[in-house]
């Protein structure tokens, strides 16, 4: 599943296909294969890296490329810093993000393997000061495996929870939660579905604190990093790591991106480098051991890589978010790792446990496009060349077994909150039987065909394993759920209609501004001096630009350096949707009211039908909380 970046708000259609971000359908399609040239050498490697970069205005990437026995290359392309021209090395340092993620787990495990904390074990027993709101606590209570596996049902991080731009950077975990407690409203039952929560790993963090009696970075610094000779990396920005930090860049052309401090450290803050990182695959290619060091049990690893608290996972699925780690099926053999993101780095992990491979590509850009994906193709493909490769074979299942998926499965574990809308509007997935084979198709996706398995587990047609299963609820709710998705069968009777009443009202809205070009010219230039009550006119095409408004300054908001400010962006945002709300309710009034003026009856209609459907609009903003949202207060 991707990403998509917010785009023009030329029309408020395309606002709300890009904010529905990740969609929650079955599963993303492939990765398309690279199309620069595949290099025969390791010498060869850098040089099409390289042109990956300057075609897409990307400064440096980091590389390792990882067999278990030994490390087959690690190095640098292109700039660490462009002010300073410097070059990017294999003991570049990087922003890793998320990657952080499987350094927490591994840190718990090693702890429970210890004896000090059992990942089953309840959340409110192991750290009552941290208030978790938890409606089904005597039956589905928070454990520590849930913050893990995403399972605990918590929101991802508010706006005002993401950089730390005022605090000392080591503020304790404890006052990050009681500061910022909206993420740790559970939103189901925990342990059915997978909604990805960095608050969660923060909590993590903070177990590992109250489960050694010390800061976190430092029992991962003596216990995991120091030991697999990751020396130099970090979750703390020293003078040393500083020395040796690239620099962070976005856009195009590239611009500076500074280093800001984080609240939620645990979930991403370590800082690593392709050398060190390299040493951090080989381990988990060898099960655990690293030289002659077993740093936890082979077991642990395994744990790490297999889900156990979803649904899915219970139903019988082996693919999905494990602890810190998830299975991924973009290319052609299943790999592991984990993916980062954070203020101008991306970075990535993958090994592939059966062949004995893995890769690290660490980008010093947060605007990558298309060049991250085709040197994580370029490194796959070179490193997999030659090695055979296998799919889940098809089951051969009849018409009935078949209609059992059949159906309409909208998303229903939103991964932020303040945009489920967008998931139930946009993520829906028509599951339907054509010929005799099994076909899903999003709400504006092409249809693509899904491959059964067994009776219940499905996958893509380019993928090696399956990415979803069929699964019931105690309810008797039917779910097609994965690694990161939990999509609940609905009737297709009021999506259906919504989708037609969302679109149908935008088509309307739209209308008035492109009116708007005929009657103001008019107006302007005096062929409307008869022509009276023009504020029935003004009134909706006003409330329409205050809607258009505002969400520009929500991207303007939210795309600055620090989305949870009190700012002009985030201001205009607040007072835009208060203004629409305000126009669109008056706007009705003056449309009911025309009926008994004398005006043009094509106009009175028209403008009734605007103020209808920016009222509709506002009615589901609303709904939603976003009209009046203060975004340094969420």
């Amino acid at each position: 599943m991707t990403r998509h970046r917010l785009l023009r708000v030329s029309a408020l259609l395309l606002i709300l296909c890009c904010l529905a971000g990740k969609v929650a359908s079955f599963g993303a399609e492939s990765n398309p294969e690279a199309k620069t040239p595949r290099p025969k050498t390791v010498e060869e490697l850098p040089k099409v890296i390289q042109a990956i970069l300057t075609e897409n205005h990307v400064p440096g990437a980091g590389i390792a490329l990882v067999a278990k026995d030994h490390i087959i290359w690690a190095g640098g392309v292109g700039k660490a810093d462009l002010a300073a021209n410097k070059d990017v090395t294999a003991d570049t340092m990087f922003r890793v993000g998320s990657v952080s993620k499987s350094f927490v787990a591994l840190a718990l495990l090693k702890l429970q393997e210890e004896g000090k904390i059992d990942l089953n074990a309840r959340l409110k027993d192991i750290a009552p000061e941290i208030e978790v709101h938890n409606p089904w606590e005597p039956t589905n209570p928070v454990r520590v495996v849930n913050l893990l596996e995403h399972t605990a049902g918590f929101d991802d991080m508010h706006f005002n929870e993401v950089y730390n731009v005022q605090d000392p950077p080591d503020i304790s975990l404890q006052e990050v939660f009681t500061r910022f407690p909206k993420p740790q409203y559970v939103r189901w039952p925990p342990s059915t579905r997978m909604a990805y929560s960095n608050p969660g790993y923060a909590l993590a963090g903070f177990v590992i604190e109250k489960a050694t009696g010390r800061p976190f970075e430092d029992y991962v610094q003596e216990n995991i990093l120091t030991p697999l000779g990751m020396t130099r990396s970090s979750f703390r920005l020293t003078p040393a790591t500083r020395e040796l930090l690239s620099q962070g860049y976005e856009g195009n052309p590239p611009h500076p991106v500074p280093y800001r401090n984080i609240y939620l450290r645990p979930a991403g803050n370590l800082l690593s480098s392709p050398a060190e990182m390299a040493r951090f695959v080989q381990m988990m290619l060898n099960r655990g051991k690293l030289g002659d060091r077993q740093l936890v049990r082979v077991e642990a690893i395994s744990r790490m890589e297999e889900p156990q608290t979803t649904l899915a996972a219970r139903a019988g699925l082996k693919n999905g978010y494990g602890l810190g780690n998830y299975a991924s099926l973009n290319h052609t053999v299943k790999e592991h790792g984990h993916d980062g993101g954070i203020g101008g780095f991306v970075s990535t992990y993958r090994y592939l446990p059966n062949q004995g491979l893995g890769y690290v590509v660490l980008i010093n850009s947060s605007s990558p496009g298309k060049a991250q994906r085709n040197i994580v193709d370029l490194v796959f493909n070179y490193l997999t060349s030659g090695l055979p490769t296998a799919q889940q074979p098809p089951a051969k299942l009849s018409e009935a077994e078949l209609s059992n998926f059949v159906g309409y499965y909208q998303p229903a574990s939103p991964r932020n909150q303040l945009f489920a809308f967008l998931d139930e509007l946009l993520g829906g997935q028509k599951l339907f039987v054509e010929n005799g084979a099994l076909y899903q198709k999003g709400v504006f996706a092409k249809r693509q065909a899904l491959i059964p398995v067994s009776t219940t587990q499905v996958r893509l047609e380019k993928e090696p394993e399956a990415g979803g299963i069929l699964c019931t609820t105690e309810d008797g709710t039917k779910v097609l759920a994965g690694g990161s998705f939990y999509n609940e069968r609905v009737s297709p009777w009021w999506p259906g209609t919504r989708l037609a009443f969302i679109l149908t009202s935008l088509v309307l809205m739209l209308s008035s501004p492109l009116f708007a070009l005929i009657w103001i010219p008019r107006k302007v230039f005096g062929r409307m001096k008869g022509v009276k009550h023009l504020q029935v006119r003004a009134v909706p095409l006003l409330a329409v630009l205050s809607l258009v408004g505002a969400f520009f300054s929500f991207l303007r908001a939210v795309s600055g350096g620090n989305p949870g400010a009190r700012d002009l962006a985030s201001v205009s945002f607040c007072i835009g949707t208060w203004t629409f709300a305000f126009l669109s309710a008056w706007g009705w009034f003056l449309a009911l009211r025309a009926f008994s003026l004398e005006m043009n009856r094509v106009v009175r209609i028209h403008s009734l039908l605007v103020a209808i459907a920016c009222c509709g609009i506002a009615a589901y903003l609303a709904y939603w909380h976003i009209i009046g949202l203060q975004l340094w207060a969420w």
